[in-house]
């Protein structure tokens, strides 16, 4: 009964905390200086001072004696940038005794800073689980997924085992219990910090596992940050969180059950597998880096680090692994857009490769929750055993679906002899997520060339669809392509990553280069599969139009397949379009629809937008020999610049016009009154992509136009 009610306690305590989730830290703001100011260091005090340091430093006291700053992210350097935004130039302001309208004010009038680029509230992200006080001696979601049908990739009775220390899963969370004897096998050990050269960083001393102390040598070993005052001995992973806010190197949470949230994720992650004990992970033999990023000193559990771990967690993976990157599990989260945030998702994932995964929250409501609804996230709802989405966040933003209901896993050990106390069954989107993260270690143990990209997208595209018929029309678009199926991705090649990369198109019986209405073209289409990707097999090509304006003949087409790295032109056979003589005047989208590679499994499916401007009236043919003459535009394909010249007849005002190919103003070259005689301008395309494009003269009350190819 006393273990219910703790449980039931617990669950209590979580369900206040998500009422308050758009909540932030009272007394905290996050500010970004604007890009042209130099880093400041709020913790000395010199002659050489910038203005912006002295403002602020004079504000900060004139609002508070009692108040500290400090950089957000110490991971952060001057490479890490997310357009305007540099992570190393974001900062946290904590003031004592300030009410949240005071608070307010202070944001406002530190967003009129010129200096400052922007300022964001320190919104709460807590942990997103619900643990419950079922137990069950089964793990039922790793059939659900077929992990056990994936793992038939490999000979394990003839010791080909799946996974690698090396695919790097890391539990940004509250701590991980790396001590737990079904987890101590896949710690990842940092050998960048092996000091004394004895290939581990781990030792079992006194029948216990502890950290080499020949490796504690307090130095920086591995420095990939190249700050010799970062991360030293960080052996097995980083505690940016720690006590009171200080850093340490020991990601192990406080040892009460509390506190277990991230190592229930971490056994979810990669709990060692066909050991004879405890529970088994989908990715098998992976590693775990563990990040905490709660501060130990609270009596709730908050995630007070967690952009400072997903940062850290993306580094490790980018300079300490041989795949170059990490993949990122994030179990907690809160309402409230942050750009200071999505800044720092951008460069993890952009910069440092990472795939970064989040819970997508358990109200079951259509709202965004953060990190998991920010762009190069994969967000991910729960499931239960029947396939239903129940009680999990739904939305938008949501890309996958994964069991989240009653998952077994590891927990932190009370009594290090008894094991019955160390695994416990918990539910939550904060169980589906991880499992995700799992099935995406075991696709990149499978294909290891694969990068970031390719996993995202092979694992939402292999998803296995949830029926209508199970959950309800309301969440149409909002718990994602499906759930996770380690099978279905595992036995699916690499699809191809085909682009648009050009289109052209004849007039049939046009006079000029401008389609008009009653006008017929051919249009062709040039595409193009990413040399890193697979091959397009048996792909097909359909061009669609909803306007009643446009017949389109061949509109469906069988083409060859298309290698990596290879290009398709349909000359030969092109799309007929036929414009209605009635057409209005006007831009008109055609949708261009590529299909491939279609297996039992999954079919690779793109769409491209191929926007065409339409005349509303045949243009007449006016002899123009005698008023003006225009030479073709030299070189013509150009790279970047071609020269555009012509000879007036007679005194003219003239305007020279760029357009892209589908209508749009690119440019404008002239636009006044010239004398007679000739003139040439050198016009420069650096900045765009390769295309077709037109030149457009407007001479007096004439018009012609111009056809040029960018080649770079």
């Amino acid at each position: 009964m006393m273990e219910h009610m703790k449980y039931f306690i617990l669950i209590l305590f979580l369900n206040n905390l998500f009422a308050n989730l758009i909540d932030y830290h009272e007394g905290n703001l996050l500010f970004c200086l604007d890009k042209s100011e130099p880093v400041i260091d709020f913790s000395i005090t010199t002659k050489s001072d910038s203005e912006a340091k002295k403002t602020l430093v004079d504000f900060f006291h004139a609002v508070s004696e009692n108040y500290s700053v400090k950089p957000w992210l110490k991971a952060a350097t001057n490479d890490d940038s997310s357009g305007d935004i540099f992570l190393n130039r974001i900062y946290k302001v904590s003031f004592k005794n300030i009410d949240r309208q005071n608070l307010s004010d202070i944001k406002n009038q530190l967003n009129n800073f010129s200096f400052i680029y922007h300022v964001e509230y320190d919104y709460l992200r807590v942990p997103t689980y619900i643990p419950n006080d079922s137990r069950y001696n089964q793990q039922w979601f790793i059939s659900k997924i077929q992990s056990d049908h994936a793992w038939d990739f490999w000979d394990i009775n003839g010791g080909d085992i799946p996974g690698s220390k090396d695919i790097l899963l890391a539990s940004v969370d509250t701590g991980v219990d790396w001590n737990h004897s079904d987890l101590i096998d896949n710690i990842w050990q940092n050998l960048g910090e092996d000091a004394d050269g004895d290939g581990r960083t781990l030792e079992f001393i006194n029948g216990q596992w502890v950290f080499d102390p020949d490796d504690l040598n307090n130095i920086d070993d591995d420095n990939w940050d190249n700050n010799p005052n970062t991360y030293i001995d960080d052996l097995i992973g980083w505690d940016p969180a720690g006590l009171n806010g200080i850093d340490d190197n020991d990601p192990n949470p406080p040892g009460t059950w509390g506190w277990s949230h991230g190592t229930h994720v971490a056994g979810i992650l990669a709990a060692t597998t066909d050991n004879n004990k405890g529970v088994a992970s989908t990715c098998f033999n992976c590693g775990i880096l563990s990040v905490k990023v709660s501060d130990d000193n609270q009596s709730e559990v908050y995630i007070t680090d967690g952009y400072d771990g997903i940062l850290y967690a993306a580094k490790v993976g980018y300079y300490r692994t041989d795949r170059g990157f990490s993949i990122i599990n994030n179990s907690w989260g809160g309402g409230s857009f942050n750009v200071f945030e999505q800044a720092t998702i951008d460069v993890a994932h952009n910069d440092y490769k990472a795939v970064i995964l989040a819970a997508s929250g358990n109200d079951h409501i259509d709202s965004a929750h953060y990190p998991s609804s920010y762009e190069h996230v994969i967000s991910v709802t729960a499931t239960n055993s029947s396939e239903r989405v129940n009680w999990a966040t739904y939305h938008e933003s949501v890309d996958l679906a994964s069991p989240g209901e009653n998952i077994e896993s590891t927990v932190i050990q009370n009594n290090p002899n008894n094991e019955n106390n160390a695994y416990s069954s918990w539910s939550g989107t904060s169980m589906a997520s991880p499992a995700a993260a799992s099935v995406i270690g075991l696709l990149s143990s499978y294909n290891p060339t694969w990068d970031n990209e390719q996993l995202t997208t092979m694992i939402l595209a292999t998803s296995d669809p949830i029926t209508n018929s199970i959950n309800s029309n309301y969440l149409d678009g909002k718990i994602g392509q499906g759930r996770v199926d380690a099978l279905r991705a595992l036995a699916t090649p690499l699809f191809p990553k085909i682009e648009l990369a050009e289109i052209d198109y004849q007039l049939i019986n046009g006079d000029d280069s401008i389609i008009d209405a009653g006008e017929t073209l051919n249009l062709t289409t040039i595409l193009y599969n990413d040399p890193d990707w697979g091959s397009a097999s048996n792909p097909t090509i359909e061009l669609n139009c909803d306007s009643q304006y446009f017949a389109i003949n061949n509109a469906i087409q069988n083409i060859d397949n298309i290698n990596p790295g290879d290009v398709f032109l349909n000359f030969e056979n092109p799309f007929i379009i036929e414009v209605a003589s009635n057409t209005p005047q006007g831009t008109y989208d055609f949708e261009l629809f590529i299909t491939a590679n279609e297996t039992e499994y999954a079919t690779y499916e793109s769409q491209s937008t191929i926007s065409l401007e339409i005349r509303s009236t045949l243009s007449n043919n006016i002899d123009l020999t005698n008023i003006f003459h225009i030479s073709d535009p030299y070189p013509n394909p150009f790279n970047p610049s071609t020269e555009i010249s012509f000879n007036l007849e007679k005194n003219s005002n003239v305007k020279i016009e760029i357009y892209s190919l589908n209508g749009k103003l690119i440019d404008i070259i002239e636009d006044s009154d010239l004398l007679v005689g000739n003139h040439t301008y050198s016009w420069e395309a650096d900045n765009l992509s390769n295309g077709i494009y037109f030149i457009k003269y407007l001479i007096g009350s004439n018009i012609q136009t111009q056809k040029i190819t960018l080649l770079k």
